[in-house]
């Protein structure tokens, strides 16, 4: 079977080699007064984030650049208020996977005619590489963090610097300053929270309206985007119970979708409450700058605390050593949690509440 796979991948690779062929350039890209650039960000809301201090980086470099972002309805709304963003497109998922269902919406990129992609993706790396190709136009260069030599045919150049970084932030802030030619200073290295005086006003208001006392709260956040990724109910409670006694408020985080697990974790506390469903993540990452810590499975909440400046313990599913990093909570006080098993229910409240009594030694 494996020996099927590398033969099919062989001739994909061939044909590939065939159909695609990108302008060759070499690091540094030439930018100039009016260069267009894309990047292509279209996936979860974790990631964005993770991406927002290289896209500064290059807008504070480049100020008169034009810079272009793809997203998808699951991330834009963390870059909506984003000043250095100068165009954003809002795609399907789907034009990944499928992209014969969006030549129309291909060849309206392919006219805007990019003088520069940057893929900011390293995962899928083949159906990524072919879309990149798709958007391309006749000038077009474009780089990717380096996932291998045979693809070369996809992209101008490929950085190393950014594949032998271990953090998502960090490979993002490699592959911008290797792309065009930039030497990061340590400053580029924060993590970044885009937001308003409205959405920290809101998220002031609400906390005081459920009584919540500024920077002795815990937030516990229970949504996540996959089921591996959940925790049960009992444990959160055992957590919560913990705090209690401990002299810390507990307020939990989550979807509408989550109401039965949130009423489930609150009953028989009397002094927990949930934040209001339906508010803008920017209006969260307001109230987070406010608590002690947070806590939450690995998520985008994870990362929203971390570019909120808030301590973070992640719960993450069983890793190898060399993939923990990738997904830690970047630039603040943290602490990590990992189950034994492809699940993070099977996380003992006993290790979060370790966590938590690590972590407040550190904050």
């Amino acid at each position: 079977m494996n020996r099927l796979i590398q033969y099919v991948r062989s001739i994909g690779n061939a044909m590939a080699k065939v159909i695609f062929s990108p302008n060759p350039a070499t690091f540094p890209f030439i930018v100039s007064n009016g260069t267009k650039a894309l990047f292509l960000r279209h996936d979860a809301l974790g990631d964005m984030i993770s991406t927002l201090p290289m896209l500064l980086m290059v807008k504070e470099h480049f100020p008169l650049m034009e810079l272009h972002i793809m997203c998808t309805k699951a991330n834009v709304s963390i870059i909506e208020h984003c000043d250095f963003i100068d165009v954003i497109h809002i795609v399907d998922k789907s034009i990944l996977h499928a992209p014969l269902l969006h030549l129309k919406e291909l060849r309206k990129f392919r006219s805007m005619d990019f003088d520069i992609i940057v893929n900011c993706l390293t995962s899928q790396a083949s159906k990524n590489g072919i879309l990149t190709a798709l958007l391309s136009g006749k000038h077009t260069v474009s780089s990717s963090v380096f996932a291998g030599d045979q693809y070369a045919i996809y992209y101008s150049s490929q950085s190393k610097q950014a594949a032998n970084m271990r953090s998502m932030s960090d490979k993002m802030l490699a592959l911008g300053s290797e792309t065009f030619g930039i030497l990061r200073q340590e400053h580029d290295a924060r993590a970044i929270l885009p937001s308003s005086q409205q959405f920290a006003e809101n998220a002031l208001n609400t906390l005081r309206e459920l009584g919540i006392e500024e920077n002795n709260y815990i937030a516990i956040n229970v949504s996540v985007g996959q089921e591996r990724n959940r925790w049960n109910s009992s444990s959160y409670r055992i957590l919560v119970d913990y705090l209690l006694q401990n002299g810390k408020q507990a307020l939990l985080f989550g979807l509408s979708t989550d109401s039965e697990m949130l009423n489930s974790i609150m009953q028989g506390f009397e002094n927990i409450r949930h934040y209001p469903f339906n508010r803008h993540v920017l209006e969260i990452g307001e109230a987070l700058k406010h608590a002690a810590w947070g806590i939450s499975p690995d998520t985008g909440f994870l990362h929203i605390g971390s570019a909120a400046q808030c301590p973070m313990i992640g719960l993450y599913c069983f890793l190898p050593d060399k993939a923990k990093e990738e997904w830690l909570p970047y630039g603040v006080p943290h602490r990590a949690v990992y189950s034994e098993t492809q699940t993070v229910k099977d996380i003992s409240p006993e290790n979060v509440i370790k966590a938590c009594a690590e972590l407040q030694t550190m904050v």
